[in-house]
């Protein structure tokens, strides 16, 4: 039963009133309370509907995709913005870095009092060994993060395809100086084998997951209210520190559901291209992500655990003295 069908009876029992209704309290009229308890059943009986219960099944779901999706159309938007308007490599990797970090905060704002905004599989697997999210969630939330990610690439492709066109002669290229397949998946530097790209995902991620894990810790110092704010700029350091050997995907939705959104319009080659490149960004950030949340799990005590075992110690030791 949701807070908004358990509304009416609380205000009928204060003798308050709600909006739309009239006051109903010990004085009424008979007929009146009886009148409004009618109203209260068949509003009720309205809501509990089968398209009412699936939606509320469905919420964490539609949650995730409809985050990710923000989150991913914004990220490639401001990718495909400076591939195509700008020459300045360094002020294109700022504006990105910002870009996907703003992203992730407006997708955590999102979805955050719904589905817990993971956003992220890496980040959904993490939570569910150590922070409660029940097993039975996760593919459904990864499954739910692909297909968004998928499709706010497909939106922010038809956002700049008149764009692309004369940037590009028409012709879609992965990579070269009219290169565009980058804005979608990431692909390594070209001097960058994919041991060394896997290497640099996994950390990413393995620091993105400790920060998320920190930031929403309850025993340690949260951000509350501004976990999002928090997030959104965790993100964008890690674009700006470490992220530039391969782009800084560190979410394997984030790269592969553009990716094969950009299978269809620059091919399959999207996949093999640089020695099929494309499993790097995928098992990198799942790996990273279980190292970071088991780093933060097993070394960071928080403060009221410490406290907790004071008080423990300290009540055993007035125990022991009683007894003597």
């Amino acid at each position: 039963m949701t807070r908004s069908s358990l509304a009416p009876s609380r205000y009928v029992s204060e003798g308050k009133s709600t909006p739309g209704h009239r006051t109903v309290g010990t004085q009424g009229n008979p007929d009146d309370r009886a009148g409004e308890e009618i109203e209260y059943a068949s509003q009720r009986a309205l809501k509990d509907t089968w398209i009412s219960r699936t939606r509320i099944f469905l919420a964490p779901y539609f949650a995730e995709f409809l985050g990710t999706g923000v989150f991913v159309l914004i990220g490639c938007g401001s990718n495909l913005t400076y591939t195509v308007f700008t020459t300045n490599a360094q002020s294109a990797w700022l504006g990105t870095a910002f870009g996907w970090g703003i992203g992730l905060m407006v997708g955590v704002f999102i979805a955050g009092g719904i589905s817990g905004a993971m956003l992220n599989p890496s980040v959904a697997l993490s939570f569910a060994g150590y922070r409660g999210l029940p097993w039975i969630h996760v593919p459904f939330y990864w499954l739910a993060e692909f297909a968004g990610a998928f499709v706010g690439a497909l939106l922010a492709y038809a956002c700049f395809a008149h764009s692309l066109d004369p940037f590009d002669g028409y012709h879609r290229q992965i990579s070269g100086p009219f290169g565009s397949a980058g804005a979608f998946g990431n692909f390594a530097r070209p001097f960058i084998g994919n041991g060394a790209a896997f290497l640099s995902e996994s950390v990413g991620t393995a620091l993105l997951v400790m920060g998320i894990f920190a930031i929403t810790d309850t025993n340690n110092f949260p951000a509350r209210s501004s976990t999002p704010i928090a997030i959104g700029f965790l993100l964008t350091g890690l674009s700006l520190a470490i992220a530039y050997p391969t782009g800084g995907s560190f979410n394997p939705a984030r790269d592969l559901g553009p990716r094969c959104a950009a299978a269809i319009w620059y091919g399959a080659r999207v996949f093999t291209f640089h020695g099929s490149y494309t499993w790097v960004p995928v098992a990198g950030p799942m790996a990273g992500g279980i190292v970071g949340a088991t780093l933060y799990e097993a070394l960071i005590v928080s403060r009221r655990a410490i406290v907790e075992d004071d008080e423990s110690i300290a009540s055993s030791e007035h125990r022991s003295i009683s007894l003597e």
